[in-house]
């Protein structure tokens, strides 16, 4: 049936439209009202609620933990004993055991090891006390290397001893060793001493350096003789070690041509054949 969309039986329609609609709203509110009711009041909601937040919290906070935390650090009762012991608890403390390394019985322990006393201590010699005028008191420490006094030792012109005169106002005994290395090569000390006399006019020993020693505890002094002019390298007092050079060969003084002239003497002051003690101590 279709009805009017104007006049009086329009608005009759539309009235009894809004009444059925009315009459369907109200059993729906009925309903809402119904359930409304049935809901247990915010008092008695409040302890349940209260747990289910708890318990939500704790399931929070075990998440974050064993996620966040080393499995180590989790478990370290357990593992605690493992890796520190053996350790002994007494209330607040904790004292750890002293620990001990079993050796096997057939383990062969190191000499230096097995004991100190199979090593001996020997004393250094003393010094050599030896009296100057030039130079005052000396402390002569031991030389414990022995050298030739030029790089040539085997050339020479004349040894220790008699001989015939070479010259005019020359010793028909000859109180040192000639050696010929060659005009202006090295002269060396022979070995660790101090030298007591460095001169340039040693009259017929020319410019000459003497230098004390300490051999095996026996004062031993050597004089080198006829060296150039302006070559010397040390002075009275100063302390030498073996091969060191201290001049130059050359001819100064009463010398027939360059060469070194090696005088040894103790300390008698008795001079004596240096080739020969040389050749039988030389170590370098």
């Amino acid at each position: 049936m279709t009805f009017p969309h104007s006049g009086r039986r329009a608005a009759a329609r539309s009235r009894a439209a809004v009444r059925g609609t009315r009459s369907r709203v109200r059993p729906a509110n009925q309903a809402i009202r119904a359930a409304i009711a049935s809901v247990p009041p915010m008092r008695d909601l409040l302890p349940r609620r209260s747990g289910l937040v708890l318990l939500g919290l704790g399931f929070v906070g075990a998440m974050v933990v064993s996620s966040s935390v080393p499995a180590l650090a989790v478990s370290v009762s357990d593992t605690t004993a493992s890796v520190y012991a053996p350790a002994q608890y007494t209330g607040d403390s904790v004292e750890l055991e002293p620990q001990h390394i079993e050796v096997a019985s057939d383990v062969v322990m190191p000499a230096a090891v097995a004991g100190a006393s199979s090593y001996a201590v020997e004393a250094a010699p003393p010094p050599l006390l030896s009296q100057v005028a030039s130079v005052g008191s000396i402390s002569l420490i031991e030389s414990d290397r022995i050298v030739w006094p030029v790089l040539t030792p085997e050339r020479q012109s004349d040894g220790f001893g008699p001989r015939s005169a070479p010259c005019a106002g020359c010793s028909t005994v000859h109180d040192g060793v000639d050696f010929n290395p060659g005009n202006g090569t090295p002269v060396m000390a022979i070995a660790d001493g101090v030298v007591v006399l460095a001169t340039a006019s040693g009259g017929g020993l020319g410019v000459n350096i003497e230098v004390q020693h300490n051999i095996a505890g026996t004062l031993v002094t050597s004089s080198y003789a006829h060296m150039q002019g302006g070559s010397m390298t040390v002075g009275v007092g100063d302390h030498v070690t073996a091969g060191q050079q201290i001049g130059r060969v050359g001819t100064t003084g009463q010398s027939t041509g360059p060469h070194l002239h090696l005088e040894m003497f103790g300390s008698d002051g008795v001079r004596f054949d240096g080739f020969a003690w040389l050749a039988m101590r030389v170590t370098g």
